[in-house]
């Protein structure tokens, strides 16, 4: 499932839907297992996304596994 990480191509696809469905979209929550899901990804990639987006400050997580977006 792991896709070649140099593959750009591939990684603006996986950029693009990351900002549709999570940043801009209504996902009202995230986990790592419904974004390896979504974006065809390993659990590695799943867990780098997450944990850029929080650093970033788009999500911040809310439970055990579920992140939530921040409100602006």
């Amino acid at each position: 499932m792991e896709a070649n990480r140099r593959d750009t191509t591939r990684r603006a696809e996986v950029v693009r839907t990351v900002l549709e469905e999570i940043v801009h979209g209504g996902a009202p929550f995230v986990t790592i297992d419904g974004l390896q899901t979504s974006l065809q990804v390993s659990p590695e990639a799943a867990t780098r996304i997450l944990e850029r987006l929080v650093s970033a400050g788009l999500l911040t997580q809310a439970g055990q596994g579920v992140w939530t977006r921040v409100s602006p």
